[in-house]
């Protein structure tokens, strides 16, 4: 910058000239990533990753309404902000036993597939993981066989191994939709 310049518009000018001529020297990024979220969630003491573009939210159980006729793990009915939600114990529909009522830790990973709009009770929400798609593996951890038909790959990252819970797969199980006793 040699010579002395008018005014700030010049100045601008030359400067986005710089930034052109060094931009050309940059290296380019041949390959994107992409991006995988899931919610990261405790049952009967294993860690699963539901996809968080399969649940439509995650809530604090609602007070529900037991309703007669229904199998054990349908836990029955929540107000959903004006909507009727039904709630089920997912370990229970898995391994045919319940988890224990009114736990402070318990979350409701909330379906909304295809007309199945469903609440599904799980031990415990950790949080949010991130993983990048490429780390996806189909090889699986060490799983309960009730558990094989709802599982998608896992992800392989560092120390971790863990496999994706599909709640799309659950809400399509004939076993799942049929309540009644």
């Amino acid at each position: 910058m040699s010579a002395v310049l008018q005014n700030p518009f010049e100045y601008l000018q030359l400067l986005a000239r710089k930034g052109e001529e060094l931009a050309g020297k940059l290296p380019m990024q041949s390959v994107q990533k992409e991006a995988w979220k899931g919610v990261l969630f405790g049952l009967r003491g294993q860690q699963l990753l539901a996809p968080m573009s399969q649940v439509a939210e995650i809530v604090t159980p609602p007070p529900v309404t037991r309703i007669p006729g229904v199998k054990p793990w349908a836990c029955g009915m929540a107000n959903m902000r004006g909507n009727l939600l039904p709630v089920m114990d997912l370990q229970g529909f898995l391994f045919g036993e319940n988890l224990p009522r009114d736990s402070r830790r318990h979350r409701l990973l909330v379906v909304n597939y295809q007309g199945v709009y469903a609440g599904l009770v799980v031990e415990s929400v950790q949080g949010m993981k991130h993983y990048w798609t490429d780390d996806r593996v189909m090889e699986l951890p060490e799983a309960d066989p009730a558990l094989r038909p709802y599982l998608d790959g896992a992800f392989h990252a560092g120390q971790e191994h863990l496999a994706v819970f599909s709640p799309w797969r659950l809400a399509q199980d004939e076993r799942f939709l049929n309540v009644s006793t």
